[in-house]
């Protein structure tokens, strides 16, 4: 696996990030499952908190939003990227190998 893109591209009409990799793969990440897999410590808390009761009902803070949409998306470094959404979320370091591994994933679903 080479987790190098060559191209990153944010497609509103498609609602996605698409990555071109070096090796030719391409990978459409719907805005919708990158804001649900935040990678972000906030967010991983959340889910394992979750996970370990899923009858305890989750209040959140700031707007509700029923569809993630990308204002933002900056490079970090070499090796991620940072995407800020819709509802001001903006601190989740989504590396590239993440992204990969992601859009994998989400194929075999």
């Amino acid at each position: 696996m080479n987790p190098d893109p060559s191209q990153i591209t944010v497609d509103h009409n498609q609602r996605a990030v698409v990555i071109a990799w070096k090796d030719g793969q391409v990978t459409a990440l719907p805005f919708n499952l990158l804001r649900k897999e935040c990678p972000c410590a906030t967010c991983n808390d959340q889910r394992g908190k979750q996970a370990a009761n899923p009858l305890t009902l989750t209040l959140l803070s700031g707007p509700a939003i029923t569809q993630a949409d990308i204002t933002k998306i900056e490079p970090v470094g070499r090796y991620a990227l940072n995407l800020t959404f819709n509802d001001g979320h903006d601190t989740g370091i989504y590396t590239y190998e993440f992204l990969r591994s992601l859009g994998e994933s989400a194929a075999r679903a």
